[in-house]
């Protein structure tokens, strides 16, 4: 199945949704997606905190965060949100 990147440069994405788990809401487990836009690289990092209130902020302005998800995402699912995202974020 083809993946509609949206014209976007995206590496790691396989890897990114593999990464993403069912984790269930009380679980206190998520995964923070992140998107470089200069080299179009994906990456997750993984975080436990119940009230879901820790996170990773980069100062580089190229590197977004995408979303937050205590659920899978398939590989369609991260594409649409980074091309979603990329529409929100400001202009680097």
């Amino acid at each position: 199945m083809k993946i509609n990147t949206h014209g976007l440069k995206i590496k790691g994405i396989k890897k990114a949704s593999g990464e993403t788990c069912d984790y269930g809401y009380y679980s206190g487990e998520y995964v923070e997606i992140f998107y470089d836009r200069s080299t179009g690289e994906v990456w997750t990092k993984y975080q436990y905190s119940l009230g879901h209130n820790w996170w990773t902020q980069y100062d580089d302005p190229d590197i977004i965060k995408v979303c937050s998800t205590s659920q899978h995402l398939t590989m369609q699912q991260i594409a649409d949100l980074i091309a979603e995202r990329l529409t929100m974020a400001p202009a680097v």
